[in-house]
């Protein structure tokens, strides 16, 4: 195996090994994140539906930081919380007589 071969291959296991730490560290990020965006579409459409107040008014009861970071859209009777740029996301929806439910 010639010398810049056996570089290249160092040089892509060093890169896989680094992708791999960052995506294991990041792990319990993720599960935060789709815990947060199931939490605030469920509560945005309990908010909006069940207690018949505005979108504005459902995200001030947030907190600071989530307010920035969480995006929340209302569309008929669903309403779909993100955040990573909608890498990780949860949708609510209302049905009469019962409520609102998480539908992923």
């Amino acid at each position: 195996m010639s010398r810049k071969r056996w570089i290249w291959i160092s040089a892509l296991g060093v890169v896989a090994i680094a992708v791999a730490a960052a995506a294991w560290s990041m792990r319990d990020d993720f599960a935060y994140a789709r815990i947060a965006t199931g939490y605030a579409a469920k509560q945005t459409c309990s908010c909006l539906h069940v207690s018949g107040r505005t979108l504005e008014s459902c995200i001030a009861d947030f907190p600071a930081d989530a307010q920035s970071s969480i995006d929340v859209t209302a569309e008929a009777g669903r309403i779909r919380a993100s955040v990573l740029f909608g890498a990780v996301s949860a949708e609510a929806a209302f049905e009469d007589s019962y409520g609102c439910r998480i539908l992923n």
